[in-house]
C-alpha cells in the first residue's frame, strides 16, 4: 500500500510541472484551417464554421461548404500563408484580422490551369466563437489585398 501511495502523492505533485499550458484556442483553429485547406479537405474545414456561419454577400454555411469543394477540387496542390495575425480576444469570443496569401497549382484538366489564378491575396476580418467546446468561425469578410513585400 505504501508504494501505491508514494507513487500516488508523486503523480499529484509532478502532474502540474509536466504538463503544458493550454494553446491559444485561436491560434489552433487557424492552424486547423491552413491545414485542412492545404489539404483541400472541404468538409474538414468546414467543420470548424459555425452552424450559422455567415460569409461574405451573407453566404451560409452550406454554401461556402459547396464553394470550397469546387475550389479545392480544381487545384493538384495547395499552399496557404497566414501572417498578421491580430486577436482581439473576449473570453469565448475573439475577433481575428488577418492576411493569408493563396497559391496553388490549377489541374491541367478541362483548361483549369490557364482559368484559374496560380495565386492570391485576401485580408480576412473574422469573428470566432467557441461552440460546443470547439471554436469555429461564426462570420467571415474578406477582401483582395497586395502581398507582403519580403
Amino acid at each position: 500500500m505504501r508504494p501505491l501511495a508514494i507513487a500516488s502523492l508523486v503523480a499529484v505533485v509532478l502532474a502540474p510541472a509536466c504538463t503544458r499550458p493550454p494553446a491559444d484556442p485561436v491560434a489552433a483553429l487557424l492552424s486547423e484551417l491552413e491545414s485542412a485547406a492545404e489539404e483541400r479537405d472541404a468538409e474538414r474545414f468546414a467543420a470548424r464554421l459555425a452552424a450559422d456561419f455567415r460569409g461574405a454577400d451573407g453566404i451560409g454555411r452550406p454554401e461556402a461548404l459547396a464553394g470550397l469543394r469546387r475550389h479545392f477540387a480544381a487545384y493538384e496542390s495547395v499552399a496557404i500563408d497566414v501572417y498578421g495575425v491580430e486577436t482581439e480576444a473576449e473570453g469565448p469570443t475573439a475577433r481575428v484580422r488577418c492576411v493569408a496569401e493563396f497559391s496553388g497549382k490549377a489541374r491541367q484538366a478541362f483548361g483549369l490551369d490557364g482559368l484559374l489564378p496560380p495565386s492570391a491575396v485576401y485580408r480576412f476580418d473574422l469573428d470566432v466563437a467557441d461552440r460546443d467546446g470547439a471554436w469555429r468561425v461564426v462570420r467571415a469578410a474578406w477582401t483582395a489585398a497586395e502581398p507582403r513585400e519580403d
